[in-house]
């Protein structure tokens, strides 16, 4: 594009039970960077000002802006009763002959996600969260993450309690905010619990997330993020020296583009075809919905997060962790093993929690992130 950046469009749905993240994290670095946030319709409060993050502006079109982006919410949505709703791409970004940089955020947990579809060939650049090197994915995506909202660091402490104070307690809470359980936990979890169950103390606590916070700015994040904010939990992962951070699904290391995600009796039949080559195939299996928020807190808090080995199992982000670096990165085929060489001494792991929080922070902090974005956009980098 090579045109320097200060006004963004983004379209998002006008809606007050549907969280949408993907637009928060990037909009907060933006705005941070001192780029105008432009949409549809007004969205997400910061504070409880009534300052928009997302601002409309009638005098302001998609044309007035350099960089016009569609939130995964703008095409499928939920309302109060979970029913899932769609509609079309808005048909500024459908045309051929714009001058702004189309860009759709692809946060989808499915494998065939919208970006998939023919029709989103028109946009300039997909950011594909959950993104696996080892399957195929069309040629304008590119590797993105959820990263962190500013939400979320404005509710951990601005520097992080050390690591040596903190409890010797690991954090598993998993379904506090849905009652499904991904299939990557269950495989990864009870090992871990094993592994680790002579140094830590296994917190399970969930909280009532339908009960509103007393405090105006936690029931106001609450209330915008669906329900799943709570400063409760924030306490105990900035006080607890691990966390357990599995997302996601295991699936077996063929074809490139596993079709057999998503159908019926056949496509059943392919997975278990599939699962069956898997076991002498010598490829590891693959990770997909691999991205997960815990993730990403739980190395903002500082902790020690324990992770599946995400080089190993395909997973691609813009910038890399590093195993055993940055977090724990765990294999079934070596789980006491890995667990074992961290564990066997403490400075390593407070220096692991140390640099995972300053890895999170320079790349995947909201400047972080629009930093990364504004490279793609004004570079042409696909």
């Amino acid at each position: 594009m090579g045109e320097k950046i200060n006004k963004v469009y983004f379209y998002c749905h006008p809606s007050e039970v549907d969280y949408q993240d993907d637009v928060v994290c990037l909009a907060d670095g933006l705005q941070s960077l001192g780029i105008k946030n432009y949409g549809n319709c007004n969205y997400w409060h910061n504070n409880c000002d009534q300052k928009f993050l997302v601002e409309h502006d009638a005098d302001i079109q998609p044309e007035d802006c350099q960089v016009v982006i569609v939130s995964r919410r703008w095409t499928k949505w939920y309302d109060k009763e979970f029913r899932i709703h769609e509609q079309p791409l808005p048909d500024v970004v459908l045309g051929k002959n714009h001058s702004f940089v189309s860009v759709f955020m692809d946060y989808d947990d499915s494998y065939e996600s919208h970006g998939m579809r023919p029709e989103y060939k028109c946009f300039d650049v997909i950011l594909r969260a959950k993104y696996n090197k080892r399957c195929y994915f069309p040629s304008n995506c590119i590797p993105w993450a959820l990263g962190l909202s500013q939400r979320v660091l404005d509710t951990l402490p601005p520097e992080p309690l050390p690591f040596t104070q903190r409890k010797p307690s690991l954090l598993l809470n998993f379904g506090a905010s849905h009652p499904y359980e991904h299939g990557t936990r269950m495989l990864f979890t009870e090992p871990l619990l094993n592994a680790v169950s002579n140094r830590f103390c296994i917190d399970r606590t969930k909280d009532d997330l339908s009960r509103a916070p007393i405090s105006p700015w936690d029931k106001l994040m609450w209330e915008q993020t669906k329900f799943r904010h709570s400063r409760s939990y924030y306490d105990r992962l900035a006080g607890s020296q691990a966390v357990a951070a599995f997302c996601g699904e295991m699936i077996p290391p063929s074809p490139f583009r596993p079709r057999y995600l998503v159908g019926g009796r056949k496509a059943k039949l392919k997975r278990w075809l599939y699962d069956t080559l898997g076991k002498i195939d010598p490829r590891p299996p693959r990770s997909i919905q691999w991205d997960s928020w815990r993730f990403w807190e739980g190395l903002a808090a500082g902790c020690l997060v324990f992770n599946i080995d995400l080089d190993y199992y395909g997973v691609q982000l813009p910038v890399m962790p590093v195993n055993g670096k940055h977090y724990v990165g765990l294999r079934l085929d070596r789980m006491q093993e890995g667990v074992d060489e961290v564990l066997a001494d403490p400075e390593r792991m407070a220096a692991i929690a140390k640099a995972g929080r300053e890895w999170a922070m320079e790349h995947y902090s909201p400047i972080g992130l629009a930093k990364q974005f504004l490279e793609i956009v004004e570079t042409g980098r696909v």
